[in-house]
């Protein structure tokens, strides 16, 4: 058929149990023919966890030490996911911003996409794998861990489409599709 862009938001991967629910909706994709490409948030809250942590220890962060920090969160779900998809015979590959390449500029926390490489994702997908992206990170000219603003994750989705020239994206947000 095609590929598809899913997104699942931190609230639809927050526990195991939604895991295995978006295992299903991946299933059923792939079963439809489609080739699949996963952008997933961190689970739940973990990223504001990280942040109160980051707080206890200083009130003034090094910018580009907190992008490590909360990069991390998305990090955890894409092991998780691949995972469950692989327990289910399922074969999943989870990627990171660097290992894409996902190039962005320099400004922490609010970093702009400059590029998406789209061979590594393609290789992978040709393998017969479903992809699982960690969402909102990427990496600088520099290879130092850049994460984007909140609110350009929807953005960051698109270029994904655009890049690999999917089908179509669907974005899972508390368990109701959006299709854009």
């Amino acid at each position: 058929m095609g590929i598809i862009v899913q997104k699942f938001g931190g609230s639809s991967v927050a526990n195991t149990e939604k895991l295995w629910n978006v295992c299903r909706h991946i299933r059923r994709e792939q079963e439809g023919g489609n080739q699949v490409v996963v952008v997933v948030s961190a689970q739940g809250k973990t990223t504001d966890r990280l942040i109160q942590e980051e707080g206890e220890i200083t009130k003034l962060p090094n910018i580009r030490e907190h992008d490590v920090l909360v990069s991390v969160g998305e990090q955890i779900t894409i092991a998780k996911l691949c995972m469950c998809l692989n327990s289910l015979n399922i074969p999943a590959v989870s990627l990171t911003g660097w290992q894409i390449p996902i190039i962005t500029d320099s400004k922490y926390g609010d970093a702009k996409i400059k590029f998406i490489g789209k061979e590594k994702i393609k290789t992978e997908l040709e393998k017969g794998n479903i992809v699982v992206v960690a969402g909102f990170q990427g990496v600088d000219e520099n290879n130092n861990i850049t994460t984007l603003r909140k609110r350009w994750i929807r953005y960051y989705c698109s270029c994904y489409c655009s890049y690999i020239k999917c089908r179509t994206m669907r974005y899972l947000y508390r368990c109701r599709w959006r299709i854009f």
